[in-house]
């Protein structure tokens, strides 16, 4: 094609030479008189002759003949471009640009592909109706579809391109077929020249390329091959050998096609070890601050791994924290003879930013104040990104916003504008709890919360908790931030009726008043809250065996309730990492007054341990205990007690394979645990995150748990246990709702073993 263009192009040359002496032109040009196109049926006549770059009227050269061909060709729309004399006079000359168009795409016909997939197979294939067909684009198809079946493990499939052409609709069509044939397993993977290593050791970095065993597929991937032998060099750096390499490598069937061997090359070179190790270039850390940074000392052998955290993070992150955004951690390796390597490091901390402004964006509902407050970073400050961190995890514990994203943004040599943009999310929850025993029939709750009030941050609360033996309401008021300070006031009223198997019903009508503050130690952390709380209960329906034992006259309880906590989660609904430690200490009667006389403790600490991404292991410790202060039998009333099993829905603490208070010593009656003076409990979950928002996680548990008549009989190894599965949906204007299936190994309070118990929710965490 290229030789004939260069044919037509010199044949044209020579005519119209030929025409300039006969119509004595200027020598070597000639006038463009008229110019059109032939041979186009879909690319436009305008555009070609916009693309030859000849106008009409202007002189011609061959140079500008030749220059419009290689023009038109770079189009990629022909497969021929001719340029030819119609007719000449002595104004000028007629020309003809014929073109013969590329085929278009008129349907594309997949077969085959079972075991891959149709929409695999589409998406590899890149060329949609109506598209020019070159004669290159079935050999790239190709390429594409046999990567596509290596990449799925079918190493010896048989794949057909070929373009059929339509001369009726003059348009093609592509027609494709693959056979994938049978997935070749990998036989065996040997090495050749490794010295330090066997070759099971390297066989088992391979994380995704493994010879077929019993338990192992053995399929081989050619993307993952790749990836695992990058993998098998970053081990060998780990253990000092920086200079290894892959030589090469080579792969080979049996005869019957079915097995495929692999044999790697590597070079391990010489294992090497960190020498001295030096900084220079700034003094606003002293070398021993500097050290600590480190991962390694001199003498270890060389970590590629560690060396490159050790700068890339740790070094860098102590200037950056200090507000030096652009320093500059330039370390230099040198041979210190042998096999050792000297570790200098060259620091350049450039200029101290500090904080000129804060900007919110995004928050629609929620007022800026309220986010403001949040922030352990103010304008003026120097730049500390540690407390930029913690300033967007307070935001983010709000748990008013879907997405907390800070930003940065040079205004001067020495200042930055912070950017915080928030998303807002529903936070208004309508409570639904539900759940059923077979001693108190159905028991639930119904309620609503607005953590969030008028975007204020207040918050405002009732819930009405109901069942057959057990009803309450309460409403609730808090104030976060009294007077724009981190001083919490809150405000609750309640009523309760309880109605005791044993042969009584008890009915309490009080409130509450919370002051909380937020405390700079031990650490920022933590938080001290006190509720004074106020109540007045009456006994009443009360049998004949129960009249020595109960109380009937009204009695009123004073109480003052102590808890210091500390909450270091990074999320609320799905916690990644961080704790949550609290003691709980309960003081009624005494110098308070009232008729209620006793203390009581809770100790409780839940970890957050990630163990993978989107999964995390979280483990719950409770103890607690409670003692009279005198030795009336009446000082402690029957709720306080501490009672356990199920969802802890009408009353008590969770323990899921058990029915609703079932947990812990029998009562009289034996149809429920009586209450206990001391409890204990543990809990392990693991969980995984199936879906970012609306958050939703599924869990496995294992948990053990019981109550002790009192402090004296509290026995650690006297626990009832129960393993099961759960999971976990946040609804906006519902919370959370979950499901748990729990098996109870142990009997319970009644005498027998309850097996699977099914736990439901809505609104309420375990």
């Amino acid at each position: 094609m290229i030789i004939w263009k260069k044919i037509t192009t010199l044949t044209l040359i020579i005519f119209l030479l030929s025409a300039v002496s006969a119509f004595a032109q200027p020598a070597g040009k000639l006038r463009l008189n008229n110019l059109n196109v032939e041979g186009n049926k879909y690319t436009d006549s305008g555009l070609i002759i916009a693309s030859s770059g000849l106008v009409v009227g202007e002189e011609l050269t061959g140079e500008m003949i030749q220059g419009a061909i290689r023009q038109l060709w770079n189009l990629n729309l022909f497969s021929d471009i001719k340029i030819v004399a119609e007719d000449q006079k002595e104004e000028g000359v007629f020309l003809l640009i014929r073109v013969v168009e590329y085929p278009r795409l008129g349907y594309i016909d997949i077969g085959g592909g079972k075991k891959i997939g149709k929409d695999d197979m589409e998406k590899a294939v890149d060329i949609n109706r109506g598209q020019v067909l070159k004669p290159s684009d079935p050999i790239r198809l190709k390429r594409k579809l046999k990567r596509l079946c290596e990449e799925k493990g079918y190493l010896l499939a048989e794949i057909k391109v070929e373009i059929i052409e339509d001369s009726t609709e003059g348009q093609s069509a592509l027609y494709i077929r693959v056979n994938e044939g049978k997935k070749v397993k990998i036989k065996k993977i040997t090495f050749a020249d490794n010295e330090a290593f066997s070759d099971k050791k390297l066989r088992k970095q391979l994380k995704n390329t493994r010879q077929k065993s019993l338990f192992r597929s053995g399929e081989f991937h050619r993307d993952k091959f790749d990836e695992d032998l990058d993998v098998l060099m970053d081990f060998y750096r780990e253990q000092g050998y920086r200079d290894a390499r892959i030589v090469s490598d080579t792969s080979w069937y049996s005869d019957d096609l079915k097995r495929v061997f692999i044999d790697i090359t590597v070079e391990e070179g010489q294992q090497l070890y960190f020498g001295k190790v030096e900084f220079s270039g700034s003094d606003l850390f002293n070398d021993d601050e500097l050290r600590r940074q480190l991962l390694f000392r001199s003498g270890d052998i060389f970590n590629q791994k560690k060396y490159d955290i050790t700068v890339r993070d740790r070094l860098s992150s102590l200037f950056y924290d200090r507000g030096y955004i652009y320093a500059q951690i330039q370390p230099t390796l040198t041979p210190a003879g042998g096999d050792t390597l000297d570790v200098r490091v060259n620091i350049e901390a450039g200029n101290r930013f500090s904080v000129h402004k804060i900007n919110v964006t995004g928050n629609t509902k929620t007022r800026e104040k309220v986010i403001r407050r949040e922030f352990f970073i103010k304008p003026g400050d120097t730049f500390d990104v540690s407390r930029l961190r913690r300033s967007i995890r307070e935001v983010a514990v709000l748990n008013y916003f879907a997405d907390v994203q800070p930003d940065l943004e040079d205004v001067s040599e020495d200042e930055v504008d912070l950017w915080i943009n928030v998303e807002e999310k529903p936070t208004d929850q309508a409570n639904v709890s539900a759940g059923y025993s077979e001693r108190d029939g159905l028991i639930g709750a119904l309620g609503f919360t607005a953590p969030n009030l008028f975007g204020r941050g207040q918050q405002l609360s009732f819930d009405w908790n109901f069942g057959s033996q057990y009803g309450s309401f309460s409403v609730s008021y808090t104030e976060p931030w009294l007077l724009d300070t981190e001083t919490l006031v809150g405000v609750s009223f309640y009523q309760v009726k309880r109605r005791w198997s044993e042969g009584f019903t008890e009915r309490l009508v009080g409130g509450s008043v919370r002051l909380g503050r937020r405390l700079s130690w031990p650490d920022d952390y933590f938080r001290g809250n006190w509720i004074y709380r106020i109540e007045r209960s009456k006994n009443t329906n009360i049998s004949e065996t129960m009249l020595e034992q109960i109380d009937s006259t009204s009695r009123v309880s004073s109480s003052l309730t102590q808890i210091f906590s500390r909450d270091s989660r990074d999320f609320v609904e799905f916690p990644t990492r961080g704790s949550v430690v609290s003691l709980t200490t309960e003081l009624a009667g005494g110098l308070l007054t009232g008729h209620d006389d006793y203390h009581k403790h809770i100790f409780s600490v839940e970890w957050y341990t990630p163990v993978l991404p989107k999964l995390v292991l979280y483990s719950h410790f409770l103890y607690g205990f409670m003692a009279p202060l005198t030795n009336d039998p009446y000082d402690i009333p029957h709720l306080e007690y501490f009672y356990m099993g199920g969802s802890g829905l009408s009353l008590g603490t969770s323990l899921r394979g058990y029915d609703e208070r079932m947990v812990g010593p029998p009562s009289s009656t034996r149809s429920y645990a009586a209450g206990g003076k001391s409890q204990l409990k543990s809990s392990l979950e693991l969980r995984l995150q199936m879906v970012d928002n609306p958050t939703i996680y599924g869990l496995a548990f294992a948990e053990a748990g019981n109550t002790y008549l009192d402090f004296d009989r509290t026995d650690p190894f006297n626990l009832r246990r129960s393993v099961g599965l759960g999971i976990r949906l946040y609804m906006p204007m519902i919370g959370l709702i979950g499901l748990d299936y729990g098996y109870g190994f142990d009997i319970d309070a009644s005498g027998i073993k309850p097996g699977w118990i099914p736990h439901f929710q809505f609104g309420r965490t375990f």
